[in-house]
């Protein structure tokens, strides 16, 4: 069994602290903000998004490297998501969002993400700025993979939906759940890179309802409640 590379660890005990900044400090620093990316997303996966954060943190402190902000600033955002820190989170997607301004050649689509996260936590006075991203940044979609597509339509239909607007919320529902039917990625040597492999049973409900044009209503589901 090979050994779990040093900037790839699921643990963060005291040690894997120390053994970490040890290899960190004796790299390359062209190399830095990479291996503290990588290690942040690790650990943000087995759920120490406090820790992934303060790494996150400390790479664009001390290595902005441009090509990495956004992945790093979405990383952060998520992380801070996770652990319920909303106004913190948003501000995180929007520094995404800036540097992928900045720098349109990379692609992180931290706008896609941001607008899942405005109807996960069905944040309704956010839907117009993520109408008027997905209106900026929707043409990189174009030849995209189903996962992306997926969430593209699911959050198109909910908004939709809370604006009563009961045609265009069920087309995008049925394009949401096409895209969460396919098979292959279109990629001839990775078909199955980019598929959509696990559906968070809210929006699946939700999808399901749009898609029949049962339910245009917020209220009827008690994760869409207005508070």
């Amino acid at each position: 069994m090979s050994e779990v590379e040093w900037f790839r660890r699921s643990t963060w005990t005291e040690q894997d602290r120390e053994e970490f900044n040890t290899r960190l400090n004796r790299s390359r620093r062209s190399s830095r903000a990479q291996y503290l990316r990588i290690q942040a997303g690790h650990l943000a996966t087995a759920g120490i998004h406090e820790v992934a954060i303060q790494l996150l943190d400390h790479m664009l402190t001390e290595y902005p490297e441009e090509i990495g902000l956004s992945s790093a600033h979405l990383a952060k955002a998520e992380s801070l998501s996770s652990l319920g820190k909303n106004g913190p989170a948003i501000e995180e997607y929007r520094n995404a969002i800036l540097s992928e301004r900045n720098f349109p050649n990379v692609h992180a689509y931290p706008w896609l993400s941001f607008g899942w996260f405005a109807v996960e936590k069905n944040l309704i006075d956010l839907y117009g700025e993520i109408l008027e991203l997905f209106e900026e940044f929707g043409n990189q979609l174009e030849g995209g993979f189903p996962s992306s597509l997926y969430r593209y339509w699911s959050v198109r239909s909910v908004i939709a939906d809370s604006r009563r607007d009961r045609t265009n919320a069920r087309d995008f529902a049925q394009r949401a759940i096409g895209a969460a039917a396919m098979t292959q990625s279109g990629l001839r040597y990775h078909p199955k890179v980019g598929l959509v492999e696990c559906q968070p049973k809210w929006i699946v409900e939700k999808l399901t309802e749009l898609a029949q044009g049962d339910s245009t209503s917020v209220h009827k589901h008690p994760r869409w409640r207005i508070w």
